[in-house]
């Protein structure tokens, strides 16, 4: 490259910086909400894998570098390990079947592990979406946040959004949507919850 190709380079790099190109104001990816970030990207140990959350039932990723889903198996969280995954947030009870061996699990992998849990609707609360929010910030990233079917982490998420972001209750359960809330008997408990 010559000297008038690195200056041209320099120029339009500069130009497009000052122009916003570079900026976090532009349209969120397919699939993501433009949405009051559960949390800035500042946290992000490593990048998250491409098509990470397909490894796991119910698998999205709303924001970068947090992945919601189902209860993954064993396998799955060898692959969610193997792909960069730091953390992962629990949000079902101890009774459920399938989550005795998970805390097991985590040590083996070397994964942070956090137990939120949240006995179905009846669980959810305000406290719930703090509680949360603290994991997510203490997290390191990338993080999984699932329960049984991604339904309790996308409630959790929609109250999250309200009660700690200050969203509008359509705002919020936009967001819960985003996270894995597509039921629609536990969404109109969330909106209930939203009032």
């Amino acid at each position: 490259m010559n000297h008038t190709s690195i200056v041209f380079s320099i120029v339009c790099l500069g130009a497009l910086t000052a122009a916003g190109a570079c900026s976090r104001e532009s349209t969120p990816p397919e699939g993501q909400v433009d949405s009051p970030a559960p949390v800035s990207s500042a946290g992000v140990d490593e990048p998250v894998a491409s098509g990470l959350a397909e490894l796991v039932p119910y698998g999205q990723e709303p924001w970068p570098g947090i992945i919601t889903a189902g209860q993954p198996s064993k396998e799955d969280f060898e692959a969610l390990h193997k792909g960069g995954v730091r953390t992962v947030i629990n949000l079902r009870v101890a009774s459920e079947r399938g989550t005795q061996d998970e805390p097991g699990w985590m040590e083996e992998l070397g994964l942070d592990y956090v137990s939120i849990p949240v006995n179905g609707a009846a669980g959810l609360s305000e406290a719930v979406a703090r509680e949360l929010d603290r994991a997510l910030q203490d997290a390191r990233r990338p993080v999984l946040v699932h329960c049984g079917s991604s339904n309790r982490v996308g409630a959790a998420f929609a109250l999250r959004a309200f009660h700690v972001e200050g969203e509008s209750p359509e705002g919020a359960l936009r967001i819960g949507r985003s996270a894995g809330l597509t039921m629609p008997k536990l969404e109109a408990k969330v909106r209930e919850l939203l009032d």
